[in-house]
């Protein structure tokens, strides 16, 4: 269930219904998070992330991108991790906190 929601989700903002895929992607994130499958809950924080920053949300996007980000470092996973850095990155330059978008994305790229 929590694929085909997270698979959904990624449909709905394809097609430009972010607002559906924001409540799509959430309940996806709450299904793995029960499952304790931490893999498919951070790329399911990402994707929800994504989308909330298409509807300028950007508060709830840095914390689900930064939720995400813990979740790469807890799993090991560097090659994640540095996107999710370079995506934290991005949202946090949209709300002008410019010194803490450097810092992020400098550390994606070390």
């Amino acid at each position: 269930e929590g694929g085909a929601l997270s698979n959904l989700g990624l449909a709905l903002a394809e097609v430009r219904r972010f607002e559906e895929a924001i409540e799509t992607l959430t309940r996806a994130v709450g299904i793995f998070r029960e499952l304790d499958d931490h893999h498919r809950e951070g790329q399911a924080l990402n994707n929800l992330a994504l989308a909330l920053r298409e509807v300028r949300r950007f508060e709830e996007a840095i914390e689900a991108h930064t939720r995400d980000l813990a979740i790469c470092r807890e799993l090991g996973d560097r090659h994640r991790e540095g996107g999710a850095l370079s995506n934290l990155g991005l949202a946090l330059a949209e709300v002008r906190r410019f010194e803490d978008a450097i810092e992020t994305l400098t550390r994606a790229v070390g």
